[in-house]
């Protein structure tokens, strides 16, 4: 007969670990936030007219930025652009996303193989809910490294996402082996 408890009990331990996790690194490393980086408007509209002034304005001519900036204008009055120029502030950021993911990968990993070891290591025969608490940090060391791993993955050099996949594999491996073995 399947023990509900026993179920519940490992997947809120690992769930919650999991979170656990994200927080602790949240609190401690806050993640970039966009406004840092390019204000509150990423787009700025070319031409902004008031009631007062409907096509007065001389337009600038036309500027293009490379994939990693959008136009900027600057305006005289509050109603026609002056000038305009390249704003490279979405590049910056995504340069503070990719090291931010890269650091969350890295504290979630060490994480999770602390989790992971925690569960491997945890008596259980002296203690029937050792089993219990073990498995539910081996879930949630797994749920962690496969939450740092989906962070940076994208980031990732192409050479070392299949390394990465193929360890994280023979982790599992290891552990369906290790605790599934009877």
């Amino acid at each position: 007969m399947v023990d509900v408890r026993k179920i519940l009990v490992i997947f809120l331990i690992g769930i919650i670990f999991a979170f656990f996790v994200n927080s602790l690194i949240e609190a401690f490393y806050p993640s970039p936030r966009y406004e840092d980086y390019c204000g509150r408007d990423m787009y700025s509209e070319p031409m902004k007219l008031s009631p007062g002034s409907p096509d007065n304005c001389t337009p600038l001519p036309p500027l293009r930025c490379d994939t990693d900036g959008f136009v900027q204008y600057d305006y005289e009055g509050g109603y026609c652009p002056v000038s305009s120029y390249c704003n490279y502030c979405q590049k910056d950021y995504n340069s503070a996303q990719e090291k931010y993911n890269m650091i969350v990968f890295i504290i979630s990993s060490i994480m999770a193989l602390i989790a992971i070891a925690i569960g491997l290591l945890l008596p259980t025969d002296k203690n029937n809910l050792n089993e219990w608490i073990g498995t539910g940090f081996l879930l949630g060391g797994l749920i962690t490294l496969f939450i740092g791993t989906a962070r940076y993955y994208n980031d990732m050099a192409r050479i070392l996402r299949p390394i990465v996949l193929l360890l994280e594999m023979l982790l599992v491996i290891f552990l369906a082996y290790k605790k599934l073995k009877k």
